[in-house]
């Protein structure tokens, strides 16, 4: 939790070396409480797991050049990292999907209309990179929705695996944010709230899909 705070500060003031430093120890924190637990796993969720993680570490890697970068670099940049957190989201959907989650339509249709928003900003702006944008935000809409799936919950209101539809609300909450202070937001101060919003959303998000990935895995490896 402290990486996640040094970073949110970091990226909101626009202190380069605090943003190299927090932003991968904040990611690497979640990966060792995760690495804790492989033995009570299977193989497969593993796997997947660490698939999610390494391509997340990528796209951090990514969005952190996108963040200080200009022009035609700041498009590749923010393109490359969809691609990155694209891959996260295939990843952690295998998870949910073997332990029977299922999106519906009920579910998927307020979630695409978020991505949408991003839609219409990006056709309004940059149209040619609603493509891989587009993709992206269909698989993460995809991801959040099968997270939301009641099938996935043990019943317990202690239990990690109910903050799953939680973790993939957030991870929207945080790319959406991304994306209005992109083509919407003007002047420092705003752009700087929405900065601190963009990463604190986004490693939360990342701790409550984890964590409840990690229990839903946990617990089928108990039966």
């Amino acid at each position: 939790m402290a990486a996640t705070v040094a970073v949110s500060v970091a990226g909101a003031v626009r202190w380069r070396p605090g943003v190299a430093a927090a932003k991968p120890a904040a990611l690497a924190a979640l990966a060792v409480t995760l690495a804790r637990g492989t033995r009570g796993r299977s193989a497969p969720d593993n796997a997947l797991l660490a698939l999610a993680v390494g391509a997340s570490a990528a796209g951090d890697y990514v969005m952190y050049r996108e963040e200080f970068a200009t022009g035609p670099e700041k498009d590749r940049s923010l393109q490359t990292g969809a691609t990155m957190f694209g891959l996260a989201h295939l990843a952690y959907l295998g998870v949910l999907t073997r332990h029977g989650g299922r999106p519906t339509n009920r579910r998927l249709l307020p979630r695409f209309a978020v991505m949408n928003e991003v839609a219409a900003l990006l056709i309004l702006n940059q149209p040619r990179m609603l493509p891989i944008l587009g993709i992206y935000g269909g698989t993460l809409a995809t991801m959040a929705a099968t997270a939301a799936d009641p099938v996935l919950l043990r019943g317990s209101g202690t239990d990690p695996t109910r903050l799953l539809a939680a973790g993939g609300i957030v991870f929207m909450a945080s790319d959406a944010t991304l994306m209005n202070r992109r083509y919407l937001l003007r002047g420092p101060l705003p752009r700087a709230l929405a900065e601190a919003t963009v990463l604190s959303t986004y490693f939360v998000a990342q701790m409550l899909l984890l964590d409840g990935m990690d229990a839903l895995s946990r617990r089928a490896g108990s039966h």
